[in-house]
């Protein structure tokens, strides 16, 4: 049973519950490890995961997949796991109203607002089905609002996952919503994205209008024929005077048959951002894999004197050939472990990070640092980076092999020396990755800040907490002054290995599974950093702000992934127009606050506040446009 205080897989105490529905139950919890709020979801019951390790299997696999899925519309999920027989996800925390929600307290709401709300759901949609993942319960109830007027898609495949593998039959997970639901789902039939897309239509209409299509009041079963075999009303005769095209697009998303439909999400947010735009075409981006969205506040004053929005901007697959023209790299492994973790760990750690340089190319620089309470070289053994060649990498890994355990910790002094060697390779793109399982207890709070702050815009630097025993703000300050990432090093023994102990398997017991485990999951992630950040220097891109006649750049911040405020670095390319370095991950997003002032006089209509484009700089390009976005200013006098 949950209960306030119980503790989740070791690691997540319960708070409080947020809310009860169809695909389960909501508690507020707190991650102990990283000290941050989350939210957990306890899906219902309604099987044993010992006698349907199937099941739980997939839901496990399915729950990777979702996590995978990087998205501003989608709820982000970070861990999985099963407790007294009750499978749970381990989600982002939300602040906002789910437009159910807004339904009832403000009724159909404005058409551009719709469309926007509409437009952010098809968006996330489309990113989940190139994924392969297909929801099968979208409703208001499942869009979350949030307070800066984004919208996120919740309780993704937990709807297939609940009919299709659990067998549960209570109302509200097999018959799902039935104002909502395609009519391939009420035949019980395999669906596709498609069926979102239907769904999508009918949440849209519900919108403008207040009420689905076919609203199910009381007779359920009268509601799927309706969906099957009654013609949907057409959304201009509930709401006249909406843009013909806008009619358009929802009677195509409302058609009986799936090859009627749109056929991706995609299409769907473009033709709904189309909307929003009347008598502007929308602008095809010259790189598909590019895509800058706005976020906006519809109501704008008249008097306003500026214009604030939220920029997303996505990163596309990195080309092979951006490597050929990418600068150098260069890597310090910075190593600081103690006797506190398990012999099994320790040495999981270590071998791990010899499998990553193993795995470096040969223009890639390296080194490895051996942290203790000041910082020493482990490889090679003079102030220097080396070239990876088969050569250093068997004498690192054998460096590695005779790494000691240390007694204190002291990030600041090995993140000095780092910053030493990094030096020596002022063109290339610098990285620092620090692994340790001790707080920093060798210098004072002021000394590590100092550190840091002359450390800063010189090389980036990931942080890995192996164990429980290190200091999440410590670690957390070093990773957003050297804008990075900080993260957990897990330890769990997998299932097999356990069952391989049990069963006196000495190849497969607890610590050879601890330490396999360990290893590989690690080796693949220092793998993915040092690429990652190889890859997002290869792609020499620039936001390109170019403000109204009369206005000007007021400033710029990115706010995610990590904080920094860009407005001093921009450099004017022409008249108001200015542009800003900008650092997007390969296949990634950053979210970007722009504020502009708008030109002196009061507003007449509809005004572009500012013209976003995405450039690609020397080496890899030569000012190329990826794509374009405009900021709009649209006085409602509200």
């Amino acid at each position: 049973m949950n209960v306030a205080g119980g503790l989740i897989d070791g690691r997540y105490r319960l708070a409080g519950p947020l809310g009860r529905g169809g695909m389960g139950e909501v508690w507020l919890a707190r991650d102990l490890r990283l000290g941050r709020r989350v939210a957990v979801k306890f899906l219902p019951r309604g099987h044993d995961p010992e006698e349907d390790a199937e099941a739980v299997a997939r839901f496990h696999r399915e729950a990777e997949v979702a996590a995978g899925l990087q998205h501003p519309g989608l709820v982000q999920v970070f861990d999985s796991g099963e407790q007294d027989g009750q499978l749970h996800l381990v989600m982002e925390l939300l602040h906002g109203r789910d437009l159910a929600t807004v339904l009832r307290e403000e009724g159909p709401l404005p058409v551009r607002r719709a469309v926007e709300l509409a437009a952010q759901a098809a968006e996330a949609l489309s990113c989940a089905h190139r994924a392969g993942i297909v929801h099968r319960d979208v409703k208001p109830a499942n869009l979350m609002l949030l307070p800066d007027g984004r919208v996120k898609v919740c309780d993704f495949g937990l709807a297939g996952f609940l009919r299709s593998v659990t067998g549960l039959t209570r109302e509200g997970t097999v018959m799902g919503t039935p104002d909502y639901m395609s009519p391939e789902q009420c035949r019980g039939r395999q669906v596709d994205g498609r069926a979102d897309l239907y769904a999508l239509g009918c949440v849209l209409f519900a919108l403008l209008t207040g009420e689905p299509p076919f609203p199910a009041r009381q007779d359920v079963w009268a509601v799927l024929r309706d969906h099957l075999e009654t013609r949907p009303p057409r959304l201009a005769e509930r709401r006249p005077g909406v843009p013909a095209a806008l009619d358009a697009l929802v009677a195509e998303l409302l058609a009986k048959n799936p090859a009627d439909r749109p056929g991706f999400a995609g299409e769907v947010g473009e033709r709904l951002r189309a909307l929003l735009a009347p008598g502007v075409p929308a602008p095809a981006p010259a790189d598909p894999g590019y895509r800058i969205e706005v976020f906006q506040n519809e109501y704008q004053p008249t008097d306003a004197t500026g214009l604030d929005a939220i920029l997303t901007v996505h990163g596309a697959a990195l080309d092979p050939a951006d490597l050929a023209v990418a600068t150098p790299q260069a890597v310090v492994f910075l190593v600081g472990l103690s006797d506190g973790l398990p012999p099994a760990a320790f040495r999981a750690v270590t071998a791990a990070v010899a499998d990553a340089v193993a795995e470096l190319d040969e223009d890639v620089w390296f080194g490895v640092v051996e942290g203790s309470e000041y910082a020493r070289m482990r490889y090679p053994d003079a102030m220097r980076l080396v070239r990876a060649t088969p050569a250093t990498r068997a004498e690192a890994r054998a460096a590695l092999d005779r790494l000691a355990p240390l007694r204190t910790a002291g990030y600041g002094r090995w993140l000095r020396l780092a910053d030493r060697l990094l030096a020596g390779h002022p063109d290339a793109t610098r990285t620092a990755v620090l692994l340790m399982d001790r707080p920093d207890e060798a210098e004072s709070p002021a000394e590590l800040a100092a550190v840091l702050a002359s450390c800063a815009g010189r090389f980036r630097c990931h942080v890995r907490g192996v164990g429980e025993d290190w200091e999440v703000s410590s670690a957390r300050a070093v990773s957003s002054a050297l804008a990075g990432t900080v993260d957990l090093v897990r330890q769990s023994v997998p299932a097999a290995a356990a069952r391989g102990a049990e069963a006196g398997d000495p190849v497969t017991g607890p610590r050879a599974g601890l330490r396999a485990g360990l290893r590989d999951g690690l080796r693949d992630e220092l793998g993915a950093i040092v690429r990652g950040d190889r890859q997002a220097r290869g792609r020499d891109l620039a936001l390109r702000v170019a403000a109204a006649p009369g206005g000007r750049v007021d400033f710029l911040k990115q706010v995610a992934p990590t904080v920094e405020d860009l407005t001093g670095a921009g450099h004017p390319v022409g008249p108001g127009t200015t542009e800003y370095r900008v650092d997007v991950p390969d296949g990634g997003g950053c979210d970007y606050h722009l504020r502009v002032l708008l030109p002196p006089g009061p507003a007449v209509g509809e005004l572009a506040a500012a013209d976003l484009e995405l450039v690609q700089l020397p080496p890899a390009g030569d000012g190329r446009i990826l794509t374009r976005a405009t900021v709009r200013h649209v006085p409602t006098g509200e």
